[in-house]
């Protein structure tokens, strides 16, 4: 295993696959490095997650997260590395089906609660949504992936329920947003 530290980056520049090096602020390392912070709540609610079946589907996620975070700075496509798929898409809107159908219907906007690993759930879902906007900026200048694109999108959606989810097991019910304008 080669050394963790390499200073090659100790002038503001990283390497890609293709083995180019770009700025640190590059619009590709800013995809990248929003993926890694989406990752890595993913991997602190873990921390939190005694069910089994769901801190398997978080590791699947984490798993298609480094895909994503190779596919965004793969800019010569190399067919070695993987790519998300619509069928992941498909995989997060059934996750979502399913998992929708043991929670109460929603009838209110809730807070962004529920419990350690609810909490960074959500966390993990605004972090999903931040890759989605930095994916929007990439495409101002470079062609960006829309499946790439309708994946975060989907995966917001589904750590949204699956945070829903963890409050549910965790006995912790969803907490009502009050409208300070009528205090209900």
């Amino acid at each position: 295993m080669p050394k963790i530290f390499t200073k090659t980056g100790d002038k503001g520049e990283t390497g890609r696959f293709d083995g180019t090096r770009v700025p640190k602020n590059n619009p590709q390392m800013e995809v990248q490095g929003s993926i890694d912070e989406c990752n890595s709540a993913i991997g602190l609610a873990r921390a939190y997650i005694a069910d089994e079946q769901l801190n398997g589907i978080l590791r699947n996620f984490q798993n298609l997260l480094l895909v994503a975070g190779s596919e965004v700075t793969n800019v010569s496509q190399d067919k070695r590395l993987p790519f998300i798929t619509e069928g992941n898409i498909t995989q997060l809107e059934e996750l979502i089906d399913d998992v929708e159908e043991e929670l109460e219907p929603l009838t209110n906007f809730i807070l962004p609660a529920g419990g350690k690993a609810a909490a960074h759930l959500h966390i993990a879902r605004a972090a999903s949504r931040k890759v989605e906007r930095r994916l929007v900026t990439l495409r101002e200048s470079t062609d960006v992936n829309p499946t790439l694109l309708a994946y975060f999108n989907r995966l917001s959606d589904t750590l949204f329920v699956l945070a829903r989810y963890a409050s549910k097991i965790a006995g912790i019910p969803d907490e009502v947003w009050v409208n300070p304008r009528n205090g209900s």
